[in-house]
């Protein structure tokens, strides 16, 4: 049997055909074939939501189209970083349609600090939750915004 894990091979590919049956293969939603940044044990490492909020240096905020509307909701987007600090793709896993457009587009325009492995730039995943809210809001309160 051949080896089907070619070094030329798009990264999504190459985890497609290696990494089958083994936990935590990475699926990103977008053509890449960059190095990401990985744990100690070999595994893609993935940023969580306070930790990217965190990194970011530039956000962008929704549009005031969506700050006029009555509605609540969570926002759940699965972001790429690239090398440099762009984002290379942002998807949208949770939210009321309205909710997803706008933030997806918000956030495509943030940029985060960049990571480097033995001093060479990787990309790195990570996950930004948003809660938005302004109609029986609770005690969490009203926030239409991103840059919290």
């Amino acid at each position: 049997m051949k080896n089907s894990c070619r070094s030329g091979l798009p990264l999504f590919l190459v985890l497609v055909a290696c990494a089958v049956g083994q936990e935590g293969a990475v699926r990103t939603s977008c053509e890449f074939s960059g190095g990401l940044l990985r744990r100690e044990d070999g595994q893609v490492a993935r940023f969580e939501s306070d930790d990217m909020k965190k990194r970011a240096t530039r956000k962008m905020d929704i549009s005031g189209f969506l700050k006029q509307v009555d509605i609540k909701g969570t926002a759940v987007i699965d972001v790429l970083v690239g090398p440099t600090g762009e984002v290379v793709c942002a998807k949208t896993l949770l939210g009321h349609p309205i909710i997803r457009a706008e933030v997806e587009k918000a956030v495509r325009a943030w940029r985060f600090k960049p990571e480097t492995v033995s001093g060479k730039p990787v990309a790195y995943l990570g996950r930004l939750e948003f809660y938005l809210c302004n109609i029986s809001c609770g005690e969490q309160g009203v926030s239409m915004t991103l840059l919290k």
